[in-house]
């Protein structure tokens, strides 16, 4: 099953809504930070289990393919080792899964921690009575695992942006409309050919290009954040404003469907939001790459907020990390809170 990240952080809410959870670690100011990689999870299980059914269960849900790339990526990269090789260096794994069988277990459980060895990590304990129950509880819950997984990332970065914030071009798309957004110092302001109709900001390098467009429209009806609705607003204003080499125009690729382009809908922190994924490409020139883009109901001011974001990285497969990097700025984004209120 292919689940976008929208659909993970919708989950989450659900899961922090229902399910137990609790800082099991020590003091946070004696805690070490976090080791591995932006993506990476570490799970601790012996090896009957992980040539179990169960263990493979685990291991195909954790590498399940992120949607909307031009290349297949996981959701995350794992490594696995047994709980007597768990040595104190590997405690501080970023994303810990702990998994145990045991006959003298009385419930099978799936809990979810912070902080338990370092910060700031995430912890999960998936607990059963037996190999069947087990696979039984992953079934269950790998949802919210994946969930858990992908909004403590999320989070990170998140937290990261804000304390590395560019604070100009943050404060520049706040005002223009009307937001609060954390944009990190690594983006930097682009022109568009117009200007007036969105603003771009972007990082780029000599292997990559990862950008954002943000721009407004007016709400008169639920159509209005419809997939065809706002692909058709997307295609006009890119076709306007962003031009590549000979003439060429950034648009999104329908040429094999729009159910090439995934849609998903619904609340999130209270707001409105409609989210696609899929690829853009230059038109009349070979570029192209996967983009994100998540349209906000403002409905206090009758208007749809857009957050647009695209990488284009032809010189590698792994494009899973830069498409997170936009992800976190499109996550901050908050309407002013009286207006949230309101709606």
């Amino acid at each position: 099953m292919k689940l976008s990240l929208f659909t993970l952080a919708i989950a989450f809410a659900t899961l922090m809504s229902c399910t137990h959870s609790e800082n099991k670690g020590q003091n946070k100011t004696f805690l070490p930070n976090i080791t591995g990689r932006n993506g990476e999870v570490l799970i601790v299980m012996n090896e009957t289990i992980k040539n179990d059914t169960s263990g493979q269960y685990l291991r195909a849900i954790l590498t399940e393919d992120v949607i909307g790339l031009n290349a297949r990526e996981p959701l995350f990269d794992i490594q696995s080792i047994p709980a007597a090789h768990l040595t104190s260096e590997m405690k501080t794994f970023r994303n810990i899964i702990s998994v145990e069988v045991a006959d003298s277990i009385l419930n099978d459980t799936t809990l979810f921690y912070r902080d338990n060895w370092a910060t700031p990590q995430a912890y999960i304990t998936v607990r059963a009575h037996s190999k069947a129950a087990l696979l039984k509880t992953l079934e269950n819950n790998h949802l919210r695992i994946l969930s858990y997984l992908t909004k403590s990332e999320n989070d990170r970065i998140i937290a990261f942006n804000r304390r590395t914030a560019n604070n100009a071009v943050s404060k520049e798309l706040s005002d223009r409309f009307g937001v609060k957004i954390v944009v990190p110092n690594t983006f930097s302001r682009c022109t568009p050919h117009h200007p007036d109709d969105l603003s771009w900001i972007m990082i780029d390098t000599d292997q990559s290009q990862c950008g954002m467009f943000m721009y407004e429209y007016e709400y008169t009806s639920q159509d209005c954040l419809s997939k065809e609705y706002i692909l058709n607003v997307r295609g006009k204003l890119l076709r306007d404003n962003i031009e590549g080499p000979n003439g060429s125009y950034m648009c999104t690729e329908t040429r094999f469907g729009l159910d090439e382009i995934t849609y998903d809908a619904g609340y999130y922190n209270k707001t409105y939001i409609a989210e696609l994924r899929g690829l853009w490409r230059m038109e009349g020139y070979a570029m192209g790459g996967p983009f994100v883009l998540r349209a906000h109901l403002d409905a206090a001011r009758n208007r749809v907020v857009v957050t647009d974001g695209y990488v284009y990285y032809p010189s590698r497969d792994r494009k899973r990390n830069l498409i997170r990097q936009l992800e976190a700025v499109m996550y901050s984004l908050e309407f002013p809170k009286e207006e949230t209120e309101n709606q």
